[in-house]
């Protein structure tokens, strides 16, 4: 595998803040992630003439820390051009994407407990639109949850496909994208 690169001066950045509403209780560790794909794909080497086995698209995923503002605000700093684009296999330049940002929250930290994924995709990012992921209270700290070994909630960006929940079991992470100087 070629030694991918992060980029050292991005010049698309973002601020994130992200903002929790109604949760049952704090967070202790909030972490952030983003994720970038290669884009094209005829950058890659061509199948292997004795298996016919494609190449997988090469993901690079770089942490970005969020600093605490306040018990229900974070803000990080998030970027579209964090890898850089080259000619990593000898068949052209590979164009990386930027295929979300994310974050990874959990109530003490514990392993075992509910990890809860909000993310935002680089469209509403360059938009600056904000994206707002319900999830349920009950995975908050719950018993039943922890028996699995990495236990993880995604959440629904629309309300309307929870609609077995009332709005008193829900809590709110609204990501909202700001673009900032390098």
């Amino acid at each position: 595998m070629p030694d991918f690169k992060q980029n050292p001066h991005p010049k698309q950045v973002y601020q994130l803040t992200l903002t929790i509403a109604n949760a049952p209780g704090p967070f202790a560790s909030v972490e952030g992630f983003m994720q970038f794909d290669v884009g094209t794909p005829e950058c890659l080497p061509p199948p292997r003439e004795n298996g016919g086995h494609l190449w997988p698209t090469p993901t690079e995923t770089i942490p970005f820390a969020w600093t605490r503002v306040s018990d229900t605000q974070y803000t990080g700093v998030v970027y579209i051009d964090g890898m850089i684009d080259e000619d990593y296999y000898g068949h052209g330049i590979c164009r990386w994407k930027l295929m979300q940002a994310r974050a990874t929250l959990k109530a003490t930290g514990a392993k075992g407990e509910t990890r809860f994924v909000p993310n935002i995709y680089p469209e509403k990012l360059v938009a600056q639109q904000a994206e707002i992921t319900y999830f349920a209270k009950a995975s908050y700290l719950d018993d039943e949850v922890t028996t699995l070994d990495n236990p993880v909630s995604y959440g629904r960006t629309d309300r309307s496909k929870m609609t077995h929940l009332r709005d008193d079991e829900l809590f709110t992470i609204t990501l909202t994208p700001k673009a900032a100087t390098p």
